[in-house]
C-alpha cells in the first residue's frame, strides 16, 4: 500500500493559472485546443469526464464541500454504491473504464507476486499494462469509432496523478516485448495520458504521485482535446494515509475547490450544457491507527507451517492479505493441503499446533473476519469466496483474508504496515457516485434510496451502483454500440448504465443510446 504526506510550501502561479483559464475562455467550440491540426469540438459532440476523487465517501460531504454539494443538487446521487472487491485503487479504476469484475480484467490488488518474472517471483505493483486482461473504453472507441470510420475524430485523454495508474493504462504496445496475458486483447493508451511523473510537484519513493494541484493544472491543459476524460485525484487518499482524518479533512476542501475550476473551465469553454460528468471513488478508508496493535501479521505462522506443508508467502494490501503457495509447480493437491491448514489455523478452526508442530496463531487473528479460496474448493466449500465478490483470480493469491473494521494486515513482520488509513476492509467497498454535468439528459435533485437500508455491502442491490457500471454508462452516452462479441471472452459487461441518471429511461426501458460515437448529428 502506498501513503503520502502533504505537499507543502508549493504555491500556485497565479500568472500561470490566469493564462489557462484565459485559454479555455477563449476557446470556442470551433477550436479548443487552438491547433489547426485538430478536429473542432462542434456543438454536435457530447463531453463526459469522469472524475475520480481518490477514497472519496458520501460521509465525507459537508461544509468543507460546497462544490460537490452543488453538483449533488444538479444529478443524480447514488448514496450506497460500492466498489469491486478488493477495495483498492488499481483494480477499481480498471473496473471504472472496462466495466468487468477483478476476475475478468486480471486486476485484482494494487500488487502481487508476478511468478512470470525471469528474475523470479516478485512482489510488485499490479499495475502491469499485459496482465490488463479486459478491454478499456479507451480501446473500445477506437474500435468502434475510428477503426469503424463513424466518427475517426473522437478523442479520448487521462490525467492520472498515481504513478500505477498511468502504467496500468499505458497499452499493450508500452513494451512490445511484453504480450498481454490474453491473446484476444490489445488495449491503446489514452489519446493523451499525461505521466506524473513528469511533474516537477511529483512525490517519488514511497508516495509515488503528483499532488491534486498541479494534477489539476495539467488536466485543463488536457481538457480542451478529449471528448472523453478521465481523471484521478489522489491527494485526498494520500493525505488519509499519511495523517489519517486530520489530514484527509483539509485536503478535502482544497480537492472541492479544483472540481470547481475544472466545472468553470467547461463553462467557459461552453461546453458545459453539454457534458455529463460521472464523480465517483475508488474505495472508502478505515482511519486505522498506525503500529503493530492494530496489525494481523501472518507470516511467521505461514512459515512455521511451511515446516509441515507447502511454503506460502503473503502480500499485504491494509485490509486484505493475500496468501500465495510459492511453488506453483506442486500437484493441486498438495497446494490445497497447504491452504486448507493455513485457513484452519488463521481463522481458529484447528489447533495450530496439532497441524504443524510449533506454528501458533499470530496475534490478533480474531480479527480475521474472512478467508476465501480464490480458486472454488469442493472439499472446503465454507472458505470459497462469496459470487458477489467475483475476484477469484490468480494474481489475488490462492487465499485472501480480509480484516475486520479498524485493523489491517502487516507482512511479512509487524513494522511493515506503519500507515494510519488503510482500506480493502469490507467498510471500505461502500464508495461515491454521481452523476451530474449540465446535459439536460441528466436528471437533477435525484437520490437513489436503496430498497433495505443499510444494505450488506457483500450483496448488490439492484438500484446500487458500482464501480464496474461506469464504463457501461459511458458506452450508452457514446452510443458505442457493444456486443458481447466485442469482448475477448464473448461476454458483455458485469455492470449496468445507470438508468436512474438519465431521462431517457422514464419513457423506456431499454433506451437506445443518445449519440452514435459521441455525436448527435449522427442519429
Amino acid at each position: 500500500m502506498r501513503f503520502a504526506m502533504p505537499l507543502k510550501n508549493r504555491l500556485l502561479n497565479s500568472a500561470l493559472l490566469g493564462a489557462l483559464t484565459a485559454g479555455l475562455g477563449a476557446c470556442g467550440s470551433s477550436d479548443p485546443a487552438g491547433d489547426s491540426n485538430s478536429p473542432p469540438l462542434g456543438a454536435e459532440k457530447l463531453s463526459v469526464v469522469v472524475l475520480v476523487i481518490d477514497s472519496l465517501m458520501p460521509s465525507d460531504i459537508g461544509l468543507q464541500t460546497p462544490t460537490l454539494s452543488g453538483l449533488i443538487a444538479e444529478g443524480t446521487f447514488f448514496p450506497e454504491s460500492r466498489s469491486v472487491f478488493a477495495a483498492e485503487t488499481i483494480p477499481n479504476h480498471v473496473a471504472m473504464m472496462t466495466g468487468v469484475y477483478p476476475e475478468r480484467s486480471g486486476i485484482t490488488g494494487n500488487s502481487f507476486i508476478d511468478f512470470d518474472d525471469p528474475a523470479g517471483p516478485t512482489d510488485k505493483d499490479l499495475s502491469l499494462p499485459e496482465k490488463l486482461t479486459a478491454k478499456t473504453l479507451f480501446t473500445f472507441i477506437n474500435e468502434q469509432c475510428r477503426g469503424s470510420g463513424i466518427n475517426p475524430d473522437i478523442r479520448h485523454g487521462a490525467t492520472l496523478s498515481k504513478k500505477y495508474l498511468h502504467e496500468v493504462f499505458a497499452g499493450d504496445d508500452a513494451d512490445p516485448e511484453r504480450q498481454n496475458d490474453d491473446p484476444a486483447v490489445f488495449n491503446v493508451a489514452p489519446d493523451s495520458h499525461w505521466d506524473p511523473t513528469t511533474s516537477p510537484a511529483y512525490i517519488g519513493p514511497l508516495f509515488e504521485y503528483t499532488p491534486d494541484r498541479p494534477t489539476m493544472e495539467q488536466a485543463l491543459t488536457q481538457l480542451p482535446d478529449a471528448d472523453f476524460f478521465f481523471v484521478n485525484l489522489g491527494s485526498v487518499d494520500r493525505n488519509a494515509h499519511a495523517f489519517g482524518a486530520a489530514g484527509r479533512g483539509l485536503q478535502l476542501l482544497e480537492t472541492d475547490s479544483l472540481v470547481q475550476q475544472m466545472v468553470d473551465a467547461l463553462k467557459a469553454s461552453g461546453r458545459w450544457d453539454r457534458t455529463v460528468m460521472l464523480v465517483v471513488s475508488d474505495h472508502g478508508m478505515d482511519f486505522t491507527l498506525p503500529g503493530p496493535l492494530q496489525s494481523v501479521t501472518v507470516q511467521p505462522t505461514l512459515d512455521a507451517l511451511g515446516a509441515c506443508y507447502a511454503p506460502m508467502q503473503a502480500v499485504q494490501g491494509g485490509g486484505t492479505d493475500s496468501i500465495y503457495v510459492t511453488d506453483r509447480s506442486l500437484p493441486e493437491d498438495q497446494k490445497r493441503e497447504a491452504l486448507h491448514a493455513a485457513r484452519s489455523c488463521l481463522m481458529g478452526l484447528a489447533d495450530c499446533d496439532t497441524l504443524c508442530a510449533g506454528a501458533s496463531r499470530p496475534t490478533n487473528a480474531a480479527d480475521i473476519v474472512y478467508a476465501w479460496y480464490t480458486k472454488d474448493d469442493p472439499t472446503d466449500p465454507t472458505g470459497n469466496m462469496p459470487d458477489s465478490i467475483r475476484s477469484q483470480h490468480p494474481n489475488f493469491g490462492d487465499l485472501v483474508l480480509v480484516a475486520s473494521d479498524g485493523l489491517k494486515f502487516s507482512d511479512p513482520t509487524p513494522l511493515s504496515n506503519p500507515i494510519p488509513g488503510n482500506h480493502g476492509q469490507i467498510a471500505t467497498i461502500h464508495n461515491f457516485m454521481l452523476v451530474t454535468g449540465g446535459s439536460p439528459w441528466v436528471k437533477k435533485g435525484v437520490t437513489v434510496t436503496p430498497s433495505v437500508p443499510s444494505p450488506d455491502l457483500l450483496d448488490r442491490l439492484p438500484e446500487q451502483s458500482e464501480t464496474i457500471d461506469v464504463a457501461p454508462t459511458v458506452a450508452w452516452l457514446l452510443g458505442l454500440g457493444l456486443k458481447a462479441s466485442d469482448f475477448p471472452d464473448g461476454r458483455t459487461y458485469d455492470g449496468r448504465v445507470l438508468s436512474q441518471a438519465f431521462v431517457q429511461f422514464d419513457s423506456a426501458s431499454n433506451p437506445g443510446s443518445p449519440t452514435v460515437c459521441g455525436r448527435y448529428d449522427a442519429q
